[in-house]
């Protein structure tokens, strides 16, 4: 009788964690094809009338040489009302282009861009400019910088020159300002000239930022620029004579430096006998965080959440709180708790629920070669990246946990990796995460689910809810066999409720869009 009683409840509990009433709706484009195979969506924007504006990427192979941008206005029903294709050009002064991002201001849409002109030997930046009604482009340029004072883009560079090389685009939560990071060539000094304008393209902040420390030694984390669109905010890990002297924890510190129009300030904080891989920062009207893995062990073995809040003006730390993972979220990774620290944690992306929660994601991501000997005496090396497990946690106000969660998960690639990891958001105080698997959901022990691997070939489209008690469940929304083709789930593009994917097989192409 006892063991009945078990089974039922086994069954009891496997039944609560999978529902089949997720709330969502979807709606598909016509299947088409475009001329180019290789495209992204890179923004969405509401049309206020129940549309859409989708901006793609588009970039040729081998045998199709171009790279430019597809806008597509969606109505209500997603189908196409208008599109234009846009091809980048450059004259033969250019020897060097990269666009480093789009942001829109109304019904204006600009095309930011870096590039090297040899005939004036400066690096400009400007902004292709033009209204979604005519498509009529125009060139205005934001700033220059001279060619001997700039590194070299990071992707025409060997792994010599640190990961903040070339420029970068950052834009603020509200798509209001964006911010321009240019690594300044000084082998004494980490410099770098950070310019600010707001979406209508003026100028707000024009900075030189400079660390009397070697560039190696100062490891750039990231830039956030405020809500209002007037201040940045430069998170920089340094690995300082000071620090290297200490016993426990990490041989860094942590520098937060605010900078405005006309000021430039800096905070000093580091982890005490604590690891942090690396830190993210996170801007609210009335406070700053900063949120990263921790360790007591190695940069690379987590053992919890490090959380610190600091004023938003003067800096000042408020918080410094290092929360281990929860009881809860050990069994869903081990089935069972156990004393064990994880590694292979990449970060993914950070969510704001309604009621100003932090959500915490990051994903299991390594990557394996191995080398094998061929008949013929050579070698053959493969390389295999893996995307393992979800990991999930919500951060309240005062820097607790509330939960945490660890979605079990097995999918590896040898190349495209646009079909397998996720794409995550939220609605209210619920998480989502969109997936593709390539076969049923395998169950584990002690009332545990694992997501299995998927391909081009089978992608069934899943959605993942976690509650606002952290509780989740899933459901499957799209079979392959009922699609055209498979949806590259780790692109998807959000706007307000909804999800948009792009999916290919071939030629073919096709849009997505899930309201919550």
């Amino acid at each position: 009788m006892k063991k009945i009683f078990y089974v039922l409840a086994i069954c009891m509990l496997s039944f609560g964690i999978k529902a089949q009433d997720i709330p969502f709706k979807m709606q598909k484009s016509d299947v088409f094809k475009d001329e180019y195979k290789h495209s992204n969506i890179v923004l969405v924007e509401e049309d206020g009338k129940g549309g859409v504006i989708i901006i793609r990427t588009f970039s040729g192979g081998v045998f199709s040489k171009g790279y430019g941008y597809y806008f597509e206005h969606y109505n209500s029903e997603m189908k196409l009302i208008k599109d234009f294709e846009y091809e980048l050009k450059y004259s033969q002064a250019v020897k060097q282009s990269s666009v480093l991002g789009l942001i829109m201001n109304g019904d204006e849409i600009n095309i930011i861009d870096f590039l090297y002109n040899k005939d004036e030997k400066a690096f400009v930046c400007s902004s292709n400019t033009a209204s979604i009604d005519d498509f009529k482009f125009s060139r205005k340029e934001l700033f220059r910088v001279k060619s001997e004072e700039i590194k070299q883009f990071a992707f025409f560079t060997s792994s010599s020159f640190d990961n903040d090389s070339g420029a970068s685009m950052i834009i603020n939560e509200d798509k209001t300002a964006f911010a321009v990071t240019v690594d300044i060539k000084d082998n004494k000094n980490e410099t770098h000239k950070l310019f600010l304008f707001d979406n209508k393209l003026n100028k707000k902040v024009d900075h030189t930022f400079k660390r009397d420390i070697k560039d190696r030694k100062f490891r750039y984390e990231n830039i956030d620029v405020s809500k209002d669109g007037n201040t940045l905010y430069l998170l920089g890990k340094v690995y300082s004579t000071e620090k290297k002297k200490k016993k426990e924890g990490g041989k860094y510190q942590y520098e937060l430096t605010r900078i405005t129009k006309d000021s430039e300030k800096t905070q000093v904080f580091d982890t005490d006998e604590h690891f942090a891989a690396s830190l993210k920062t996170i801007i609210f009207s009335d406070r700053l965080t900063c949120i990263g893995f921790y360790s007591d062990r190695k940069d690379y073995r987590f053992k919890g959440i490090s959380y610190f809040e600091l004023d938003p003006v003067t800096l000042e730390i408020k918080k410094s709180k290092y929360n281990p993972f929860t009881s809860q979220f050990i069994v869903d990774k081990y089935g069972k708790e156990k004393e064990k620290e994880l590694k292979n944690l990449s970060f993914r992306k950070i969510l704001i629920t309604h009621s100003n929660d932090i959500v915490f994601n990051a994903e299991e991501f390594y990557v394996v070669t191995n080398t094998m000997s061929t008949p013929n005496g050579g070698f053959h090396t493969t390389t295999t990246y893996h995307y393992d497990d979800i990991v999930s946690a919500k951060i309240n106000p005062s820097g607790d946990i509330v939960w945490a969660r660890n979605i079990n998960k097995r999918q590896a690639t040898g190349g495209d990796e646009s079909y397998i990891s996720y794409t995550s958001t939220i609605k209210g105080d619920d998480t989502f995460f969109f997936i593709n698997t390539g076969e049923k959901v395998k169950k584990l022990r002690n009332d545990r689910i694992q997501f299995g691997h998927t391909s081009k070939k089978r992608a069934n489209l899943n959605i993942i809810r976690i509650k606002e008690n952290g509780d989740f469940d899933y459901q499957e929304i799209l079979d392959d066999k009922d699609n055209e083709v498979p949806f590259m789930v780790s692109d998807g593009a959000l706007s307000n409720d909804a999800v948009y994917f792009i999916g290919r097989k071939g030629k073919k192409k096709q849009l997505l869009k899930v309201t919550l």
